[in-house]
């Protein structure tokens, strides 16, 4: 892992749980990326013990083939800090995230790297296709086909990811496709564990803070990733939980970064309402005349947000100082029982 070519040095961070046969698949497809000069940060998170292990034994099958870390967890911490864990131990000056079901396009990392010999670029992403075609969904029925990645007012997200034709600028990127200055992903206080369950809006979060440093956030289709719909493992929670995160993490987001907050967060409550009572379902896997069991959980997600919003001391940001902190040394067990060993960064397991 080094920077003999001048070539900028990228680290790709994986968080999986109880996916080791989709991790597979996403390795193989890392290991015929045109861009050579990376390395390979997993973070397991299963609560599997078979998982762990394969996950381990994947780890070390590649290990001469590319420069890989893996940390292993137990704790169920979430995809926010698992993340940041990886973030806290990667070598790279350009932090590359994927997901653990995904397939990544063999010049999905040079079309991601060649934006960031401009200065103001912070943040690259680019399309995410999903393989089943029933997962083909997102605020394109509001917005049309035309937006990508924008924050709407009140703070929806039109996302379009798998759509965009075209080179643009973007307020935000997809969690599956998206990279970062590592000193900005530092800067902007990493991912913040406050986005529980599906974690949804946590990447859409850091993609706001980066550009209030006043960097810009590229999406570029050349950036292909593929994304298979996992029905179990990772953040995947039933279709009815699923509106109560939604619900929860959406007005977590627009509380926490938004101007104008509290009209935005009434409206948006109103208009999910609305759209519930006229059984318009907000989860496309959800059966229509299942809508009161819809409505309860948006009403409880709408509850939670804003009393987590008022209660919850959100202290990610100390935390991940922490992480930053104790990666600097070599051998460190950090906390819940993570050990990192830097071993010449060709496989570090614990």
């Amino acid at each position: 892992f080094n920077n003999e070519n001048g070539d900028v040095a990228v680290s790709v961070i994986v968080a999986t749980r109880d996916r080791s046969h989709y991790l597979r698949d996403l390795i193989r497809s890392l290991l015929y990326q045109e861009f050579k000069n990376f390395e390979l940060v997993i973070v397991d998170d299963s609560r599997n013990k078979y998982h762990r292990e394969k996950v381990a034994e994947l780890a070390e099958e590649i290990s001469g083939k590319l420069d890989v870390v893996l940390l292993r967890n137990e704790y169920g911490m979430g995809i926010p800090e698992s993340l940041n864990r990886g973030v806290a131990v990667a070598s790279g000056s350009i932090i590359a995230f994927t997901d653990d079901d995904c397939i990544a396009d063999p010049r999905w990392l040079s079309n991601i790297v060649r934006w960031y010999r401009y200065p103001n670029v912070g943040g690259v992403g680019g399309k995410v296709i999903p393989i089943e075609i029933d997962a083909v969904w997102s605020a394109r029925e509001v917005k049309g086909h035309e937006e990508v990645g924008k924050i709407s007012w009140n703070g929806e997200v039109v996302s379009n990811f798998d759509l965009g034709k075209h080179v643009t600028l973007v307020d935000c990127l997809p969690g599956a496709n998206m990279s970062f200055r590592k000193d900005l992903v530092i800067k902007a206080g990493g991912f913040s564990p406050i986005y529980k369950g599906n974690a949804y809006r946590f990447e859409t979060e850091l993609s706001y803070r980066v550009r209030r440093l006043n960097y810009k956030i590229v999406y570029d289709p050349g950036a292909i990733i593929l994304h298979r719909r996992a029905s179990h493992g990772g953040a995947r929670v039933d279709v009815y939980s699923w509106n109560y995160w939604f619900v929860r993490n959406h007005i977590l987001f627009v509380l926490r970064n938004l101007e104008g907050r509290v009209g935005k967060v009434a409206f948006f409550m109103f208009k999910q309402i609305i759209r519930i009572l006229m059984r318009k379902r907000m989860c496309p896997y959800a059966e229509p005349e299942r809508w009161h069991e819809v409505l309860h959980m948006v009403l409880k997600g709408m509850c939670s947000g804003i009393i987590d919003y008022i209660v919850q001391r959100d202290d990610a940001v100390l935390r991940f100082k922490d992480l930053l902190f104790s990666a600097r040394i070599k051998d460190v067990e950090l906390e819940e029982g993570i050990e990192v060993k830097d071993k010449k960064r060709d496989i570090t397991v614990k």
